[in-house]
């Protein structure tokens, strides 16, 4: 398997942890338990961060351009949404 499809794998493998996590923070039953998960958490997104680098340096993860006028549209979107 080429580098690319193990990084791109490990970094959803960490975007997924993530996600979890961020779960589990939310339904922790006591402050001690909160604590064990938020300890986990900061690694989980230091690492997909420091994936996300590597993909991208190397060119495997790109990022879509978006011109102005999409910014602006999703903008005034959510804006709409929370006015609601």
């Amino acid at each position: 398997m080429e580098d690319k499809y193990i990084m791109m794998d490990a970094l959803l493998s960490e975007k997924n942890l993530t996600s979890n996590t961020v779960t589990a923070l939310n339904e922790a039953s006591c402050d001690t338990i909160y604590k064990a998960y938020h300890d986990i958490f900061e690694k989980l997104t230091k690492e997909a961060k420091d994936l996300f680098n590597l993909c991208y340096n190397n060119g495997w993860y790109t990022l879509e351009e978006a011109p102005a006028t999409k910014l602006t549209k999703e903008y005034d979107k959510l804006t709409q949404e929370l006015e609601q």
